[in-house]
């Protein structure tokens, strides 16, 4: 039986649940399969497809820029091994419809998986792939068991692939986007810390696997941090400028706008004057890529999000690992090639550490706790969309609704003292500008626990206390 067995597998594998049911699902359907499959580069995606191929009648074809005779040429190899047949091996496909013929034929009487990973680097080599590829599903779908999944990581590329325009619109059977890990998934990597220091992990290094595998649970945060994100030659001191490298053709542009939202400029008007434009138009379509891409995640007040129009839209870094690294990696560069990542550590990460987690990430880890609790059934309320909530005035971090009504209201503190029941009154008196729900649950986050009043407020069960500790229960 063939396999895929290009060493990814052995790698450790955490979660993935959701997205190997749904490539289950395809597998096990009836009849011939189109699956496209997008995630951001560094999120797993080979991991997770070389995990769904093992022990399956599988074909696994990795795209690089290589020339078209060497892609083929590979793909014959691997062919070659995976079902003995030893033609192939000294007479490879001279093309592109002869190598995807040849994949139909061994789909003819027995269910096979051919996986085209990062397809967009193989339409690149070979223009017109995409119709090639649509022309051959269309002659043998029909009377073919084959599971074929499209992989990549430009989004654009991979949603217009299917899109009206796209070679392949109205093919796809099945589509699967793989995320980062959230906060309790990215911990497993380091579940040797004390809750506080997993949530200060999480803030330095993300939910990227191919970052987290890097960490070593031998040494505490501060070793991984100095030997990982600030270490001159390692991977993770140069992925920053790898990403943007890879991704824009306009990288200093691009770098620029990043920059300036990590730097606290979040208005679009405020994110085009850092970079030296006029007004927001000007860098519309910069944004647009960015969030595309999931480097920048743009934010409405979460009661305005079904609005074509608002005035209050907001930028944020959406990775943490790119929070960190443009906050203490790309502006210290220099001084770290001296060898000075200790001095970096000591004088200015470590006592804003508490800080910046604050800013960048002890709201997100919040919701997604939310998230969670509701996927468990275990949380007391119902919301369909959550985030945050601002005015003119005020601000609440944590604002959830169901038929446009609020269920949830939070407030997240990451200090270094305890909530007071002044705090919950405070928020309740925010909340009065929201559409409430009788009875909304109301959550409150603390870094440092809570005074003895909000604990015997929380019997009543409207009311949910949030450590550290409680992420991970």
């Amino acid at each position: 039986m063939a396999q895929q067995t290009n060493g990814l597998a052995t790698q450790p594998f955490f979660d993935r649940e959701r997205e190997l049911a749904l490539l289950d699902g395809a597998w096990s359907a009836p009849g011939a399969q189109l699956v496209t499959l997008w995630g951001r580069r560094r999120v797993g995606k080979s991991t997770l497809l070389s995990r769904f191929a093992s022990g399956k009648r599988s074909i696994y074809l990795y795209g690089t820029r290589m020339a078209e005779r060497d892609v083929l040429d590979s793909l014959a190899l691997q062919i070659a091994r995976a079902f003995g047949d030893d033609y192939l091996r000294s007479a490879p496909f001279p093309n592109w419809e002869a190598a995807l013929d040849y994949l139909g034929r061994l789909a003819k009487t027995e269910r096979l998986l051919a996986v085209f990973d990062e397809f967009p680097y193989l339409c690149q080599v070979t223009a017109g792939l995409d119709t090639l590829v649509q022309q051959w599903w269309d002659r043998i779908h029909s009377s073919s068991d084959l599971m074929l999944v499209l992989a990549g990581s430009g989004f654009s590329f991979m949603e217009g692939l299917t899109g009206v325009r796209g070679a392949l619109h109205g093919r796809r059977t099945a589509q699967v986007e793989v995320h980062p890990f959230d906060y309790f998934d990215a911990a497993r990597f380091f579940s040797e810390l004390a809750p506080a220091d997993r949530v200060r992990a999480y803030a330095c290094f993300g939910g990227m696997p191919a970052y987290l595998r890097f960490w070593d649970a031998q040494l505490g945060l501060q070793e991984n941090v100095l030997r990982t994100l600030l270490a001159p030659g390692h991977v993770l001191f140069q992925e920053g400028e790898e990403l943007l490298r890879t991704e824009f053709h306009q990288e200093a542009l691009y770098a620029s706008i990043l920059r300036a939202v990590a730097k606290g400029e979040e208005r679009p008007s405020d994110i085009a004057r850092a970079v030296g434009h006029h007004s927001a138009d000007e860098i519309f379509d910069h944004l647009r890529r960015l969030q595309e891409l999931h480097f920048l995640r743009r934010e409405v007040p979460v009661t305005e999000w079904e609005r074509p129009r608002t005035q209050r839209v907001l930028y944020r870094l959406s990775d943490p690992y790119l929070r960190f690294w443009f906050q203490y990696v790309s502006p210290f560069q220099s001084f770290l090639q001296l060898g000075k990542a200790c001095d970096l550590w000591e004088r200015d990460i470590e006592p804003a550490l508490d800080d910046f987690v604050a800013r960048t990430a002890w709201e997100e880890v919040t919701i997604q706790f939310l998230w969670r609790r509701l996927a468990a059934d275990r949380l007391g309320a119902r919301f369909a969309r959550i985030g945050r909530w601002w005015d003119g005035k005020d601000e609440i971090d944590v604002v959830g609704l169901w038929h446009n009504q609020v269920t949830v209201v939070g407030e997240c503190k990451w200090t270094s003292s305890p909530m007071t029941e002044g705090t919950l009154a405070t928020l309740e008196q925010k909340a009065t500008k929201l559409p409430l729900v009788q009875d909304p649950l109301w959550v409150l986050a603390s870094r440092s626990g809570f005074d003895r009043r909000l604990k015997q407020r929380a019997v009543r069960g409207d009311l949910l206390l949030v450590e550290p500790q409680t992420l991970f229960e």
